[in-house]
């Protein structure tokens, strides 16, 4: 996995974090469709009090890349894809990464680059999340 570790795209800033996300053992695909929609009420909520320091147009675009991509697994992925799209998901749940998700309206940048290194990297140019 270690060309995963070293995928092109991922910003240096976020790369200690993607290598140790790469590395996790693989979860059940439930469990992160799940994540990704208790971490997308949580942006929800926080966005909904006025918070300028919450993009949710990024959000909702990095949600709905994340679903695709898990939509795509089934028993016969590689193992390799699997790591990959994890790693991407779990990125963007995780709020506190290269730059805080919710405390800047660059939070989700970062986010947006690792997703799309990965959709790149696996072929999905036309899923690429745009970054304002």
């Amino acid at each position: 996995m270690s060309d995963l570790a070293d995928l092109e795209g991922i910003p240096a800033a976020s790369r200690e974090l993607w290598q140790k996300l790469v590395a996790e053992d693989l979860r059940p695909v439930h469990t992160l469709f799940k994540e990704i929609k208790d971490y997308q009420v949580s942006i929800a909520q926080r966005s909904t009090v006025e918070d300028a320091d919450v993009d949710p147009t990024l959000a909702k675009a990095l949600a709905e890349a994340s679903l695709r991509l898990l939509g795509t697994l089934n028993e016969s992925s590689p193992e390799r894809t699997r790591r990959a799209i994890q790693a991407a998901v779990r990125y963007f749940i995780i709020e506190e990464d290269a730059d805080s998700d919710l405390d800047s309206i660059l939070g989700l940048d970062d986010d947006a680059e690792v997703m799309n290194a990965v959709l790149a990297h696996l072929g999905h140019n036309d899923w690429l999340v745009p970054i304002p």
